[in-house]
């Protein structure tokens, strides 16, 4: 069955079509989202939430594309917004937390990695939202420029481009932090 006939059942409130297209992309959407979350049931919650949402909105659905990329790039968006309130919750947490009684238990290193952490987080937070999603996708779930390209539905020049751009932003965002990481990892060396 080719993709619009089962775009068409689709809409046509066909159940059999979006078993059909469960069956066929289910796992290969987990491990795809799995890859950005690093918790399967994460993944899979992920996965459940696009295939809602592809029943949901079956009939006002406008795929431009083939099916499975614009599924790939759902599940991409899915997982990374849970990326996000996980950042949230954490940030909220920490807010809550006795920030001297924590650093009186930490080294010195522990103190200046959690800090270097924390500034890495928010500079990769604070970059553009494009060039966040290839970041992320790239570096933390470690796919390569070609698959990205064809999960965001974007060249591979792009992906280029945009991995460019973080890199240059974070440097400059980290520049301090990074000084003194290089300078600790060599004393660490020694």
């Amino acid at each position: 069955m080719n993709e619009k006939d089962l775009l068409e059942l689709l809409r046509k409130d066909d159940p059999s079509a979006i078993k059909y297209i469960f069956d066929c992309y289910h796992p290969t959407l987990c491990m795809l989202a799995y890859r950005v979350l690093k918790d399967t049931d994460q993944a899979k919650d992920s996965v459940q939430d696009v295939f809602i949402r592809l029943w949901r909105n079956r009939q006002r659905l406008e795929i431009t594309g083939s099916l499975a990329a614009y599924l790939k790039k759902a599940t991409v968006n899915t997982a990374l917004n849970v990326v996000k309130s996980r950042t949230r919750f954490n940030k909220q947490e920490l807010g809550q937390t006795d920030l001297s009684a924590l650093a009186s238990n930490l080294t010195e290193e522990d103190i200046f990695y959690k800090e270097l952490t924390q500034k890495a987080d928010n500079a990769i937070n604070d970059l553009p939202e494009r060039t966040r999603i290839v970041f992320t996708l790239i570096r933390s779930e470690e796919m390569s420029y070609k698959e990205v390209a064809a999960t965001l539905r974007i060249s591979t020049k792009a992906v280029e481009k945009e991995m460019m751009k973080a890199l240059r932003l974070l440097r400059k965002a980290l520049g301090d932090y990074l000084t003194h990481a290089l300078v600790i990892a060599l004393l660490l060396q020694a």
